[in-house]
Order: structure tokens, then C-alpha cells, then sequence
């Protein structure tokens, strides 16, 4: 019963994780923290935490899920400490590990589904890596825009 109800909720929260992940992505890029930021966190935290439940519950098959749960997690946990002290250059960070955590929602999909073939398990980063990429250096460009048409604006 146990194992059941944790991966119902692992399933659930990946779908909202995977369904999240491209709105957050896409605000970001333009230059705002979406108000689905917070729900993208908190569903990777339970994508996260069931996984740990999930191989603790059988350690011998998902004893993995212990690694994937720490790095998926690491990279949404930075992109929530990037948001809140928007330092120097804030938002290209805040783009990699939001974006590095929804590659690592992918990779376990992927790795679930098509075990069998492990070079598969590349594409999420293969496809992911430079989709992120491009949305920093976007990101990053609409900000020196905007930073350096508020430098040189006059004021009377």
C-alpha cells in the first residue's frame, strides 16, 4: 500500500513537474519568475522525496533513485536561492538550474521507460543542454538591453 500510494504521487508530481517546467522556462527567459515557479519547486520536491521513499522501499532495483533524487533536487533548491538574492547576473543562473532540474525530470522518464537501450538516456540532456542555453544567453541579452537603456535614459 505504502509503495503504491508513493509512486502514485511520485507520477503525479513528475507530470505537473513536466508540465511546469516549459511555462517556468519560458517566463524566465523573459526576464520574470513565473508564478508557477513555486509549484515547479514544490512538484520536483516530491518527484524528489518519493524517489527517495521509492528506494528506500526497494533499495535493490531503486537504489539509484537515491542520486538522481540529489541532483534533480540540488538544481531546483539553487535556482529558488538564485531567485531570492538576484545578485549580479542572477537570471542566466536561475535559467541552468531550473532547466537543469527539468532535464533531470526527462532523464528519469527516459531511463523508466527505455531501460534496455542506456545511450537513450543522453537525449534529455543532448536536446535540453542547448534549449537552455540559448534561453540564458536570451535572458541574459534582454537584461543588458534593459540595463543599458535605464543607464542611458536622461533625467531632467
Amino acid at each position: 500500500m505504502t509503495y503504491a500510494v508513493t509512486l502514485i504521487v511520485h507520477i503525479v508530481a513528475g507530470v505537473a513537474g513536466v508540465l511546469f517546467g516549459p511555462v517556468v522556462l519560458y517566463a524566465a527567459a523573459a526576464g520574470r519568475v513565473s508564478g508557477l515557479a513555486g509549484a515547479y519547486h514544490v512538484s520536483v520536491l516530491l518527484v524528489c522525496v518519493s524517489a527517495v521513499v521509492l528506494s528506500v522501499l526497494d533499495f535493490t532495483n531503486l537504489w539509484w533513485f537515491l542520486l538522481v533524487a540529489a541532483g534533480s533536487y540540488s538544481f531546483a533548491l539553487r535556482a529558488v536561492t538564485v531567485a531570492r538574492r538576484r545578485h549580479a547576473g542572477w537570471l542566466p543562473r536561475y535559467i541552468r538550474s531550473q532547466g537543469g532540474a527539468y532535464i533531470a525530470l526527462w532523464t528519469a522518464i527516459v531511463v523508466v521507460s527505455v531501460n534496455e537501450v542506456p545511450v537513450v538516456w543522453l537525449i534529455p540532456t543532448a536536446v535540453g543542454v542547448p534549449v537552455i542555453e540559448w534561453l540564458s544567453h536570451r535572458a541574459h541579452t534582454a537584461n543588458a538591453t534593459i540595463a543599458t537603456a535605464v543607464d542611458d535614459e536622461v533625467v531632467p
